[in-house]
């Protein structure tokens, strides 16, 4: 069985800011080197609203999908519906989650914690999962250090 991949971040900003920036600001956090597309990627977006498509843009004008927004509940829970396979490409035929929670511990800090689950999904790919855990780790922290200079 593999494990999930659980992250937890104490962030300096309120729980909507949080929030707000995970889901509508994305783009400014989420690393240009990482996608699934055929060449550089220029934009990442998260649709606001269950059923919303995550995708990314190309400089070809492509778009690529991630997945898609499960779960919307502003400002407490997030969950996507992560469909890139062991080997880094679109797969909708694969259906992990990853779920974001926004919990407010005070006006101005907040605990998110995320957790991407059933990986077993993903196929043979420990390697992949293990590539994942420290590019989960990378990415949340420029999330971080965005809400953190945004706030």
């Amino acid at each position: 069985m593999i494990p999930n991949i659980k992250k937890e971040l104490l962030i300096a900003a309120g729980q909507e800011s949080c929030f707000k920036v995970f889901t509508q600001k994305m783009d400014l956090w989420w690393p240009k080197t990482h996608h699934v597309g055929k060449c550089a990627m220029i934009e990442m977006v998260l649709e606001q609203e269950q059923g919303g498509r995550w995708y990314s843009k190309h400089e070809d004008g492509s778009e690529v999908n991630v997945g898609t927004v499960l779960s919307w509940n502003p400002y407490d829970l997030l969950v996507l519906n992560w469909q890139i396979n062991d080997n880094f490409q679109y797969d909708p035929g694969v259906t992990t989650e990853v779920e974001v929670q926004f919990i407010a511990e005070g006006p101005k800090t907040t605990r998110v914690l995320m957790e991407h689950k059933d990986l077993h999904r993903l196929g043979e790919g420990g390697k992949a999962v293990e590539s994942m855990d420290e590019g989960w780790g990378m990415i949340l922290n420029l999330y971080k250090n965005t809400v953190e200079y945004e706030a």
